[in-house]
């Protein structure tokens, strides 16, 4: 799918700021916004996002600013036994521009919350055809802190 590492990088690249752009903006579950945005994920990645939507509903929470994202580095990029593509890559998340405010606009993210996160982000392609990238999981990286 990828002739090099370097291709690989601008598509996952391209992916995660689209998927970072569409979920600051993205409205309620019913809305095309979000459906976009869920569309990008698959796997832990798709439960994951689907929760913290519905404990953000449920709670009557909602998201302010950007979110944005750095370094980002190839782990490891290869085809899979049933011929479709992953990429696992390195990167720093940015969440010093954002904020997740309750219905008073008061913040309710713990003050201690680091403004930069190190994670792992793996993009699979949904089938052997496929150009597009999902992003199937993103946990924080537990070594040592990259992006300080």
């Amino acid at each position: 799918m990828f002739a090099s590492n370097e291709d690989a990088l601008v598509a996952a690249k391209a992916t995660y700021t689209k998927y970072l752009a569409l979920g600051d903006t993205a409205d309620g579950t019913d809305s095309g916004s979000w459906k976009e945005y869920l569309s990008l994920t698959t796997g832990s990645e798709k439960q994951g996002v689907e929760r913290a939507r519905d404990l953000m509903d449920k709670n009557g929470w909602s998201f302010t600013g950007v979110t944005l994202f750095d370094s980002m580095t190839i782990q490891s990029s290869q085809a899979l036994a049933d011929s479709t593509w992953e990429i696992r890559t390195y990167l720093c998340l940015d969440l010093s521009s954002s904020d997740t405010v309750n219905t008073l606009g008061e913040s309710v993210v713990k003050a201690d919350r680091p403004g930069r996160s190190p994670m792992v982000v793996v993009f699979v392609a949904p089938n052997r055809n496929s150009q597009q990238l999902l992003i199937s999981e993103s946990p924080i990286w537990s070594g040592s802190n990259f992006c300080s």
